[in-house]
Protein backbone atom coordinates (compact mmCIF):
# COMPACT_ATOMS: atom_id res chain seq x y z
CA UNK A 1 0.00 0.00 0.00
CA UNK A 2 2.81 2.55 0.81
CA UNK A 3 4.31 2.22 -3.18
CA UNK A 4 0.41 2.47 -4.35
CA UNK A 5 -0.57 5.81 -2.35
CA UNK A 6 -4.12 5.80 -4.06
CA UNK A 7 -5.18 1.83 -4.05
CA UNK A 8 -7.22 2.23 -0.65
CA UNK A 9 -8.72 5.60 -2.98
CA UNK A 10 -9.40 3.35 -5.73
CA UNK A 11 -10.92 0.45 -3.75
CA UNK A 12 -13.56 2.67 -2.20
CA UNK A 13 -14.74 4.22 -5.31
CA UNK A 14 -14.54 0.33 -6.57
CA UNK A 15 -17.00 -0.23 -3.39
CA UNK A 16 -19.46 2.49 -3.76
CA UNK A 17 -19.96 1.62 -7.30
CA UNK A 18 -20.53 -1.32 -6.59
CA UNK A 19 -22.67 -0.46 -3.63
CA UNK A 20 -25.16 1.67 -5.94
CA UNK A 21 -25.56 -0.74 -8.42
CA UNK A 22 -27.08 -3.64 -6.24
CA UNK A 23 -29.06 -1.17 -4.62
CA UNK A 24 -30.32 -0.70 -8.20
CA UNK A 25 -31.05 -4.68 -9.08
CA UNK A 26 -32.73 -4.86 -5.57
CA UNK A 27 -35.17 -1.86 -5.84
CA UNK A 28 -36.09 -3.31 -9.44
CA UNK A 29 -36.26 -6.97 -9.18
CA UNK A 30 -36.98 -7.67 -6.04
CA UNK A 31 -38.93 -4.30 -4.35
CA UNK A 32 -40.97 -3.21 -7.27
CA UNK A 33 -41.45 -6.95 -8.74
CA UNK A 34 -44.26 -8.36 -8.85
CA UNK A 35 -43.13 -11.72 -6.87
CA UNK A 36 -46.71 -13.55 -5.99
CA UNK A 37 -46.27 -14.08 -10.34
CA UNK A 38 -43.16 -15.87 -9.66
CA UNK A 39 -42.51 -19.50 -9.88
CA UNK A 40 -40.56 -21.24 -7.11
CA UNK A 41 -37.94 -21.67 -9.31
CA UNK A 42 -37.65 -18.07 -10.19
CA UNK A 43 -37.80 -17.23 -6.24
CA UNK A 44 -35.13 -19.53 -6.06
CA UNK A 45 -32.99 -17.80 -8.84
CA UNK A 46 -33.76 -14.57 -7.35
CA UNK A 47 -32.40 -15.16 -4.13
CA UNK A 48 -29.20 -16.79 -5.28
CA UNK A 49 -28.60 -13.90 -7.23
CA UNK A 50 -29.21 -11.72 -4.61
CA UNK A 51 -26.64 -13.76 -2.00
CA UNK A 52 -23.94 -13.77 -5.30
CA UNK A 53 -24.26 -9.77 -5.77
CA UNK A 54 -24.11 -9.87 -1.64
CA UNK A 55 -21.29 -11.81 -1.35
CA UNK A 56 -19.33 -9.86 -4.20
CA UNK A 57 -19.99 -6.16 -2.43
CA UNK A 58 -18.96 -8.02 1.07
CA UNK A 59 -15.78 -9.32 -0.27
CA UNK A 60 -14.60 -5.36 -1.09
CA UNK A 61 -16.39 -3.99 1.46
CA UNK A 62 -15.01 -6.12 4.30
CA UNK A 63 -11.35 -4.97 3.17
CA UNK A 64 -12.14 -1.59 5.01
CA UNK A 65 -12.83 -2.89 8.41
CA UNK A 66 -9.48 -4.87 7.61
CA UNK A 67 -7.42 -1.84 7.73
CA UNK A 68 -9.30 -0.63 10.85
CA UNK A 69 -8.76 -3.91 12.75
CA UNK A 70 -8.19 -3.54 16.71
CA UNK A 71 -4.07 -3.09 16.68
CA UNK A 72 -3.94 -2.29 13.29
CA UNK A 73 -4.83 0.39 11.24
CA UNK A 74 -3.55 1.72 8.24
CA UNK A 75 -4.81 4.57 7.75
CA UNK A 76 -5.19 5.70 11.41
CA UNK A 77 -1.95 4.95 12.42
CA UNK A 78 -0.23 6.60 9.20
CA UNK A 79 -2.51 9.94 10.63
CA UNK A 80 -1.58 9.88 14.18
CA UNK A 81 1.98 9.18 13.42
CA UNK A 82 2.31 12.03 11.32
CA UNK A 83 0.01 14.66 13.59
CA UNK A 84 2.70 13.88 16.56
CA UNK A 85 5.65 14.55 14.90
CA UNK A 86 4.13 18.13 13.51
CA UNK A 87 1.87 18.87 16.08
CA UNK A 88 2.18 20.12 20.05
CA UNK A 89 0.32 18.04 22.62
CA UNK A 90 -2.16 20.76 23.02
CA UNK A 91 -3.43 20.78 19.62
CA UNK A 92 -3.34 17.13 18.30
CA UNK A 93 -7.19 16.97 19.14
CA UNK A 94 -8.02 19.56 17.10
CA UNK A 95 -6.02 18.30 13.93
CA UNK A 96 -7.13 14.91 14.35
CA UNK A 97 -11.04 15.99 14.25
CA UNK A 98 -10.48 18.03 11.67
CA UNK A 99 -8.94 15.55 9.40
CA UNK A 100 -11.19 12.56 10.29
CA UNK A 101 -14.54 14.87 9.34
CA UNK A 102 -16.21 12.59 6.86
CA UNK A 103 -16.30 13.83 3.79
CA UNK A 104 -20.04 13.80 3.02
CA UNK A 105 -23.04 12.97 4.98
CA UNK A 106 -23.65 9.71 6.19
CA UNK A 107 -27.18 8.38 4.76
CA UNK A 108 -28.42 8.87 8.59
CA UNK A 109 -27.23 12.37 8.38
CA UNK A 110 -29.34 12.67 5.10
CA UNK A 111 -32.10 11.55 7.06
CA UNK A 112 -31.66 14.06 9.73
CA UNK A 113 -31.34 17.37 7.70
CA UNK A 114 -34.63 16.36 5.59
CA UNK A 115 -36.29 15.56 9.40
CA UNK A 116 -35.43 19.09 10.15
CA UNK A 117 -36.40 20.75 6.86
CA UNK A 118 -40.25 19.01 7.41
CA UNK A 119 -40.16 20.34 10.88
CA UNK A 120 -38.97 23.76 10.11
CA UNK A 121 -41.77 24.38 7.44
CA UNK A 122 -44.66 23.39 10.78
CA UNK A 123 -42.35 24.85 13.25
CA UNK A 124 -44.69 26.87 15.63
CA UNK A 125 -46.20 26.99 19.24
CA UNK A 126 -49.45 24.92 18.72
CA UNK A 127 -47.55 22.56 16.39
CA UNK A 128 -44.99 21.49 18.91
CA UNK A 129 -47.74 21.22 21.48
CA UNK A 130 -49.46 19.01 19.54
CA UNK A 131 -46.52 16.94 18.29
CA UNK A 132 -45.86 16.02 22.19
CA UNK A 133 -49.08 15.55 23.18
CA UNK A 134 -50.83 13.99 20.48
CA UNK A 135 -50.94 10.41 18.87
CA UNK A 136 -50.12 9.64 15.41
CA UNK A 137 -53.36 8.88 14.29
CA UNK A 138 -54.79 12.34 16.11
CA UNK A 139 -51.93 14.07 14.26
CA UNK A 140 -53.42 12.69 11.06
CA UNK A 141 -56.52 14.64 11.11
CA UNK A 142 -55.21 17.61 12.86
CA UNK A 143 -52.05 18.37 10.97
CA UNK A 144 -52.80 16.51 7.40
CA UNK A 145 -50.30 18.01 5.57
CA UNK A 146 -47.57 17.03 8.41
CA UNK A 147 -48.93 13.36 8.37
CA UNK A 148 -48.17 13.19 4.47
CA UNK A 149 -44.87 14.60 4.44
CA UNK A 150 -43.85 12.85 7.26
CA UNK A 151 -45.27 9.34 5.55
CA UNK A 152 -43.43 10.39 2.43
CA UNK A 153 -40.25 10.85 4.83
CA UNK A 154 -40.58 7.64 6.26
CA UNK A 155 -41.03 5.96 2.71
CA UNK A 156 -37.79 7.09 1.98
CA UNK A 157 -35.40 6.50 4.70
CA UNK A 158 -37.44 3.26 6.05
CA UNK A 159 -34.36 1.89 5.10
CA UNK A 160 -31.91 3.74 7.12
CA UNK A 161 -31.28 1.97 10.72
CA UNK A 162 -32.40 -1.15 8.96
CA UNK A 163 -29.12 -3.23 8.84
CA UNK A 164 -29.12 -6.63 7.80
CA UNK A 165 -32.77 -7.99 9.78
CA UNK A 166 -34.78 -4.58 10.09
CA UNK A 167 -37.08 -4.02 11.62
CA UNK A 168 -37.86 -0.81 8.71
CA UNK A 169 -38.62 2.83 10.72
CA UNK A 170 -41.98 3.89 9.98
CA UNK A 171 -43.82 7.19 10.81
CA UNK A 172 -44.02 6.51 14.40
CA UNK A 173 -40.24 6.11 14.48
CA UNK A 174 -39.10 9.07 12.86
CA UNK A 175 -41.97 10.85 14.88
CA UNK A 176 -39.92 9.98 17.99
CA UNK A 177 -37.31 11.49 16.54
CA UNK A 178 -38.62 14.60 16.15
CA UNK A 179 -40.04 14.31 19.77
CA UNK A 180 -36.73 13.75 21.14
CA UNK A 181 -35.94 16.85 18.63
CA UNK A 182 -38.49 19.14 20.81
CA UNK A 183 -37.78 17.95 24.64
CA UNK A 184 -34.38 19.10 23.91
CA UNK A 185 -35.54 22.37 22.59
CA UNK A 186 -34.15 21.91 19.58
CA UNK A 187 -35.07 24.77 16.50
CA UNK A 188 -34.87 23.10 13.39
CA UNK A 189 -34.16 26.33 11.04
CA UNK A 190 -31.32 27.51 13.86
CA UNK A 191 -29.76 23.39 14.24
CA UNK A 192 -29.88 23.48 9.99
CA UNK A 193 -27.73 26.97 10.34
CA UNK A 194 -25.49 25.40 12.90
CA UNK A 195 -24.83 22.35 10.59
CA UNK A 196 -24.35 24.05 7.21
CA UNK A 197 -21.56 26.57 9.46
CA UNK A 198 -19.92 23.89 11.06
CA UNK A 199 -19.22 22.16 7.76
CA UNK A 200 -17.88 25.72 6.28
CA UNK A 201 -15.75 25.32 9.48
CA UNK A 202 -14.30 22.24 9.21
CA UNK A 203 -13.73 22.57 5.06
CA UNK A 204 -11.69 26.39 6.33
CA UNK A 205 -9.53 24.20 9.21
CA UNK A 206 -8.94 21.48 7.01
CA UNK A 207 -7.36 23.78 3.95
CA UNK A 208 -5.58 25.86 7.01
CA UNK A 209 -3.93 22.99 8.41
CA UNK A 210 -2.71 21.52 5.33
CA UNK A 211 -1.03 24.58 4.43
CA UNK A 212 0.37 24.66 7.74
CA UNK A 213 1.59 21.23 7.84
CA UNK A 214 3.22 20.63 4.53
CA UNK A 215 3.03 16.89 4.01
CA UNK A 216 4.55 15.23 1.66
CA UNK A 217 3.12 13.28 -1.19
CA UNK A 218 2.64 9.85 0.95
CA UNK A 219 1.12 11.80 3.80
CA UNK A 220 -1.13 14.49 1.90
CA UNK A 221 -2.46 11.14 0.86
CA UNK A 222 -2.97 9.90 4.35
CA UNK A 223 -4.28 13.51 5.10
CA UNK A 224 -6.82 13.38 2.52
CA UNK A 225 -7.63 10.00 2.55
CA UNK A 226 -8.74 9.42 6.38
CA UNK A 227 -12.32 11.70 5.84
CA UNK A 228 -13.04 9.70 2.70
CA UNK A 229 -12.35 6.25 4.58
CA UNK A 230 -14.31 7.66 7.17
CA UNK A 231 -17.38 8.29 5.01
CA UNK A 232 -17.02 4.97 3.06
CA UNK A 233 -16.73 2.36 5.78
CA UNK A 234 -20.51 3.07 7.13
CA UNK A 235 -21.48 3.53 3.70
CA UNK A 236 -20.71 0.34 2.04
CA UNK A 237 -22.42 -1.27 5.26
CA UNK A 238 -25.32 1.29 4.81
CA UNK A 239 -25.96 -0.34 1.03
CA UNK A 240 -25.67 -3.71 1.83
CA UNK A 241 -28.33 -2.45 4.61
CA UNK A 242 -31.02 -0.67 1.71
CA UNK A 243 -30.69 -3.72 -0.47
CA UNK A 244 -31.49 -6.03 2.51
CA UNK A 245 -34.67 -3.56 3.32
CA UNK A 246 -35.53 -4.29 -0.61
CA UNK A 247 -34.89 -8.28 -0.13
CA UNK A 248 -37.15 -7.94 2.81
CA UNK A 249 -40.69 -8.66 0.70
CA UNK A 250 -38.79 -11.65 -1.36
CA UNK A 251 -38.69 -13.21 1.97
CA UNK A 252 -42.08 -12.70 2.83
CA UNK A 253 -43.39 -14.47 -0.52
CA UNK A 254 -41.38 -17.00 0.78
CA UNK A 255 -42.98 -17.00 3.99
CA UNK A 256 -46.36 -16.84 2.19
CA UNK A 257 -45.62 -20.08 0.28
CA UNK A 258 -44.05 -22.05 2.95
CA UNK A 259 -45.98 -20.83 5.91
CA UNK A 260 -42.95 -20.06 8.15
CA UNK A 261 -41.99 -16.40 10.18
CA UNK A 262 -40.17 -13.86 8.75
CA UNK A 263 -37.50 -14.87 11.41
CA UNK A 264 -37.42 -18.48 10.02
CA UNK A 265 -36.83 -17.36 6.74
CA UNK A 266 -33.84 -15.28 7.56
CA UNK A 267 -31.87 -18.95 7.79
CA UNK A 268 -32.11 -19.80 4.46
CA UNK A 269 -29.23 -20.56 2.10
CA UNK A 270 -30.20 -20.88 -1.24
CA UNK A 271 -29.35 -24.46 -1.29
CA UNK A 272 -32.02 -24.93 1.64
CA UNK A 273 -34.22 -23.07 -0.11
CA UNK A 274 -34.39 -24.35 -3.43
CA UNK A 275 -33.90 -27.74 -1.65
CA UNK A 276 -37.35 -27.21 0.54
CA UNK A 277 -39.39 -25.95 -2.31
CA UNK A 278 -38.62 -29.74 -4.27
CA UNK A 279 -39.51 -31.78 -1.17
CA UNK A 280 -42.53 -29.64 -0.88
CA UNK A 281 -42.08 -29.45 2.76
CA UNK A 282 -40.09 -27.35 5.19
CA UNK A 283 -38.18 -28.15 8.12
CA UNK A 284 -38.85 -25.60 10.73
CA UNK A 285 -36.88 -27.11 13.17
CA UNK A 286 -34.02 -26.86 12.02
CA UNK A 287 -34.55 -23.28 10.51
CA UNK A 288 -35.03 -22.72 14.05
CA UNK A 289 -31.49 -24.52 15.37
CA UNK A 290 -29.48 -22.17 12.08
CA UNK A 291 -30.89 -18.84 13.85
CA UNK A 292 -30.50 -19.37 17.62
CA UNK A 293 -26.29 -20.69 16.47
CA UNK A 294 -24.62 -21.68 13.31
CA UNK A 295 -21.16 -21.67 11.93
CA UNK A 296 -20.14 -21.90 8.34
CA UNK A 297 -17.10 -22.89 7.37
CA UNK A 298 -16.08 -22.23 3.70
CA UNK A 299 -14.42 -24.89 1.86
CA UNK A 300 -11.69 -25.17 -0.82
CA UNK A 301 -13.97 -26.24 -3.61
CA UNK A 302 -16.36 -22.87 -3.17
CA UNK A 303 -18.83 -24.36 -1.32
CA UNK A 304 -19.66 -23.99 2.81
CA UNK A 305 -20.42 -26.15 5.30
CA UNK A 306 -23.08 -25.65 7.64
CA UNK A 307 -23.17 -26.62 11.45
CA UNK A 308 -25.97 -26.12 13.82
CA UNK A 309 -27.19 -26.88 16.95
CA UNK A 310 -24.86 -30.11 19.36
CA UNK A 311 -22.43 -30.03 15.68
CA UNK A 312 -21.59 -26.47 15.86
CA UNK A 313 -21.64 -26.28 19.50
CA UNK A 314 -18.86 -29.16 19.58
CA UNK A 315 -16.78 -27.39 16.96
CA UNK A 316 -16.84 -24.17 18.96
CA UNK A 317 -15.47 -25.55 21.98
CA UNK A 318 -12.45 -27.66 20.33
CA UNK A 319 -11.76 -24.70 18.11
CA UNK A 320 -12.55 -21.14 18.83
CA UNK A 321 -10.80 -20.06 22.29
CA UNK A 322 -11.13 -17.03 23.95
CA UNK A 323 -8.85 -15.05 26.14
CA UNK A 324 -9.57 -15.87 29.65
CA UNK A 325 -6.10 -14.17 31.42
CA UNK A 326 -7.74 -10.27 31.39
CA UNK A 327 -7.95 -8.19 34.92
CA UNK A 328 -11.30 -7.05 35.23
CA UNK A 329 -10.46 -6.04 38.84
CA UNK A 330 -10.10 -2.51 37.55
CA UNK A 331 -11.66 0.21 37.91
CA UNK A 332 -10.60 2.19 34.33
CA UNK A 333 -10.00 1.85 31.15
CA UNK A 334 -8.55 3.20 28.30
CA UNK A 335 -9.23 3.60 24.15
CA UNK A 336 -8.95 6.14 21.79
CA UNK A 337 -10.77 9.45 21.16
CA UNK A 338 -13.34 9.61 18.67
CA UNK A 339 -15.07 12.73 20.05
CA UNK A 340 -13.64 15.14 22.53
CA UNK A 341 -15.45 15.98 25.61
CA UNK A 342 -16.33 15.13 29.18
CA UNK A 343 -19.03 13.61 30.60
CA UNK A 344 -19.89 11.68 34.01
CA UNK A 345 -23.01 9.15 34.13
CA UNK A 346 -24.45 5.88 35.13
CA UNK A 347 -23.70 2.91 32.72
CA UNK A 348 -25.47 1.15 30.51
CA UNK A 349 -24.87 -1.99 28.44
CA UNK A 350 -26.45 -1.62 24.94
CA UNK A 351 -25.46 -4.23 22.79
CA UNK A 352 -28.89 -4.79 20.90
CA UNK A 353 -32.44 -2.85 20.63
CA UNK A 354 -33.88 -4.73 23.00
CA UNK A 355 -31.44 -3.33 25.50
CA UNK A 356 -32.17 0.41 24.50
CA UNK A 357 -35.58 0.06 26.62
CA UNK A 358 -33.38 0.97 30.11
CA UNK A 359 -31.43 3.85 28.30
CA UNK A 360 -32.23 7.08 29.91
CA UNK A 361 -31.48 10.83 28.71
CA UNK A 362 -27.99 11.33 30.43
CA UNK A 363 -26.79 8.03 30.83
CA UNK A 364 -23.17 7.02 29.57
CA UNK A 365 -23.74 4.03 27.28
CA UNK A 366 -21.38 1.28 26.75
CA UNK A 367 -21.28 -1.45 23.78
CA UNK A 368 -18.92 -3.51 22.46
CA UNK A 369 -19.60 -1.93 19.05
CA UNK A 370 -22.93 0.27 18.46
CA UNK A 371 -24.74 -0.39 14.81
CA UNK A 372 -27.37 1.98 13.07
CA UNK A 373 -29.84 -0.15 14.78
CA UNK A 374 -29.48 1.09 18.69
CA UNK A 375 -29.33 4.97 17.11
CA UNK A 376 -32.37 5.77 19.48
CA UNK A 377 -30.33 5.05 22.57
CA UNK A 378 -27.30 6.80 21.36
CA UNK A 379 -29.41 10.13 21.06
CA UNK A 380 -30.23 10.25 24.53
CA UNK A 381 -26.11 9.43 25.88
CA UNK A 382 -23.87 11.86 27.63
CA UNK A 383 -21.29 9.57 26.12
CA UNK A 384 -20.70 6.58 24.28
CA UNK A 385 -17.85 4.11 25.23
CA UNK A 386 -17.38 1.05 23.26
CA UNK A 387 -14.75 -1.93 22.83
CA UNK A 388 -13.90 -1.76 19.52
CA UNK A 389 -13.65 -0.05 16.53
CA UNK A 390 -11.26 3.55 14.96
CA UNK A 391 -11.74 6.30 13.53
CA UNK A 392 -13.98 4.43 10.91
CA UNK A 393 -16.16 2.80 13.82
CA UNK A 394 -20.18 3.22 13.50
CA UNK A 395 -20.16 4.76 17.04
CA UNK A 396 -17.13 7.34 15.69
CA UNK A 397 -18.94 8.30 13.06
CA UNK A 398 -22.54 8.98 14.60
CA UNK A 399 -20.67 10.65 18.10
CA UNK A 400 -19.57 13.32 16.04
CA UNK A 401 -22.51 14.03 14.13
CA UNK A 402 -24.43 14.49 17.63
CA UNK A 403 -21.60 16.36 18.92
CA UNK A 404 -21.26 13.10 21.97
CA UNK A 405 -18.00 12.96 24.28
CA UNK A 406 -17.25 9.57 22.62
CA UNK A 407 -14.29 7.17 23.53
CA UNK A 408 -13.27 4.11 21.12
CA UNK A 409 -11.54 0.47 21.22
CA UNK A 410 -11.47 0.18 25.05
CA UNK A 411 -11.50 -3.68 24.09
CA UNK A 412 -12.72 -4.31 27.62
CA UNK A 413 -15.76 -1.66 28.69
CA UNK A 414 -18.59 -4.26 28.59
CA UNK A 415 -16.78 -6.18 31.00
CA UNK A 416 -15.05 -3.81 33.30
CA UNK A 417 -18.43 -2.27 33.89
CA UNK A 418 -21.93 -3.01 34.32
CA UNK A 419 -25.39 -1.09 34.73
CA UNK A 420 -25.41 1.30 36.97
CA UNK A 421 -22.00 2.09 37.86
CA UNK A 422 -21.41 5.71 37.96
CA UNK A 423 -18.32 6.65 35.77
CA UNK A 424 -16.46 9.75 34.56
CA UNK A 425 -15.66 9.91 30.63
CA UNK A 426 -12.38 11.99 29.41
CA UNK A 427 -12.75 11.15 26.49
CA UNK A 428 -9.63 13.84 25.50
CA UNK A 429 -7.68 11.54 27.32
CA UNK A 430 -9.09 8.17 26.19
CA UNK A 431 -10.03 7.72 29.39
CA UNK A 432 -13.07 5.89 31.40
CA UNK A 433 -13.24 5.77 35.14
CA UNK A 434 -15.53 4.06 37.48
CA UNK A 435 -16.32 6.75 40.65
CA UNK A 436 -16.79 5.41 43.82
CA UNK A 437 -19.96 6.47 45.99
Amino acid sequence: MNKDFYFIDKLIDKTVRLGKAFNKWSEKNIFKNNLSKLSDKEIVSLFRKFTDKQAKMYTYGTILPLLDFIEFSFVESNLKKFLRKKVDEQDFNKYYEVFTQPIKNSFAQDQEECLLRLMAQFYSNKWINNIKNKKLSELKIIHPDFYKKLKSHAEKYAWVYYVYMGPAYDENNFLDFIKDYLNKKVNPSEELEKIVRKKENFKMLKQEYLEKLRPDDFNRVILNLAGKIVWAKPARKDFQSKSYYYLESLLREICKRLDITLMQCWSFTPELLEETFKKGCVDKELLNSIYKFHIIIPADDDTVLLLVGEEAKRFQKKNIHYKDDLNLDISEVKGSCAQPGKAKGFVKIINQPSDMNKMNEGDILVSIATTPSIVLAMKKAAAIVTDEGGITSHASIVSRELGITCVVGTKIATKVFKDGDLVEVDADNGVVKRINV
